[in-house]
């Protein structure tokens, strides 16, 4: 026992950075359920809500070739404050829906900043922890983001999907969620290497990792962007939606057991086990998606086969790389991720104008098809 206490006991610096991440994933599942409510309250179409999540991506795509730069430029705090109250501003004003331009406009600008304030928190973080305390400390803190991203669409059942309140809320977590990181402003990391890590570079070093990112952003975002949509074809109302998400995030508290497995299972072979999961649970939810229970269920055993590969990924990335290049193998990493979210609010949003509510979890089964068929193939060669 108290070798686990030892284990999952941090410092002040990681403690407010967990706090930091945690506020913001509030805030991220909060946006998750009420923009596409406002877009499909404005008759936008699936495959355009797709376009719309799309650009929030690209975005952060495009910020990712300038990142690292960034950072070493103006140095973390600044980097941090910039992007938190840049995101927190264009959450109080896409309320105002004026036409679908426009809310495209503030999504990639979105889509910057969310780059630039998480993925330095997570260099951050993995910048301060030991490599053999990596896989509990990266279990926590996917368990504490997720955590956050559980309690949005709480928030957002009692304020409303349609409510600016909802909006101002999201808003105001945002920035408290900088603030809790002001007074470690003297102990941000200055050592920043200003080279980029390509992503042709990346795959030839670990083509696993890089495909399993791929299409664990695929899923992850297709689910965060469509959830409230499918579940209002199927008649549920936005709240109910929503409270899908709470569940599949609610899972969160596994992956820190699946921090300690990574101790003694390999890091692949968890990734190997999280695919084959997810395609179970998909079936699952194309069969009994009438009954809401069993969608709840469904939903939260899926975030636990969701968390073996999140946690699995993070921890091999972080370990094939020195401390003064983790900003940018992050950036890098996320770039992977992004190109996944990318792929799958597109492909996901054209399948469901397509085939209609069955093409929410087809497109969902289809990635991991595509992993596991790489996969075979890999270890033919």
């Amino acid at each position: 026992m108290q070798k686990i206490l030892q284990q999952i006991t941090f410092s002040k610096r990681l403690n407010l950075l967990f706090l930091s991440i945690f506020l913001f994933g509030a805030a991220i599942s909060m946006n998750a359920v009420i923009f596409p409510t406002i877009l499909n309250q404005n008759n936008v179409s699936a495959a355009n809500i797709g376009i719309a999540f799309a650009t929030d991506i690209f975005g952060g795509i495009i910020m990712s070739f300038f990142l690292h730069k960034l950072v070493k430029k103006i140095g973390m705090m600044k980097a941090l404050a910039l992007s938190s109250l840049g995101y927190a501003a264009a959450t109080s004003l896409i309320y105002f829906y004026q036409n679908f331009f426009l809310w495209l406009t503030f999504a990639f600008f979105m889509g910057n900043c969310f780059f630039v304030y998480s993925i330095t928190r997570q260099a951050w973080m993995n910048i301060l922890l030991t490599s053999h305390r990596r896989a509990v400390a990266l279990g926590i803190f996917s368990m504490i983001f997720s955590s956050g991203l559980a309690l949005g669409p709480v928030i957002v059942k009692f304020s409303g999907a349609e409510n600016y309140l909802s909006f101002l809320i999201s808003s105001g977590i945002t920035i408290i969620s900088f603030l809790c990181l002001t007074s470690l402003k003297k102990s941000a990391y200055t050592k920043i290497s200003e080279e980029r890590i390509p992503l042709k570079e990346f795959f030839q070093k670990n083509p696993r990792c890089f495909l399993a990112r791929f299409f664990l952003d695929f899923q992850s975002y297709l689910l965060l962007t469509f959830t409230v949509i499918f579940g209002k074809r199927i008649g549920l109302s936005y709240e109910q939606s929503g409270l899908l998400i709470t569940v599949f995030m609610a899972s969160a508290f596994f992956d820190v057991l699946i921090g300690f497995a990574l101790k003694k299972i390999s890091a692949y072979k968890m990734i190997n086990i999280g695919f084959l999961g997810c395609i179970y649970c998909l079936l699952s939810i194309i069969l009994y998606h009438q009954s809401y229970i069993i969608l709840l269920i469904t939903y939260f055993i899926f975030g636990i086969f969701i968390a073996c590969i999140y946690v699995s990924v993070f921890k091999i990335t972080n370990d094939d790389y020195e401390k003064h290049k983790l900003v940018a193998a992050n950036s890098t990493f996320q770039l992977i991720g992004s190109s996944g979210s990318l792929c799958g609010s597109l492909i996901g949003g054209l399948l469901i104008d397509i085939f209609g509510i069955y093409g929410f979890p087809i497109t969902l089964i289809l990635s991991s098809v595509f992993y596991l068929t790489f996969l075979v193939t890999y270890e033919k060669k």
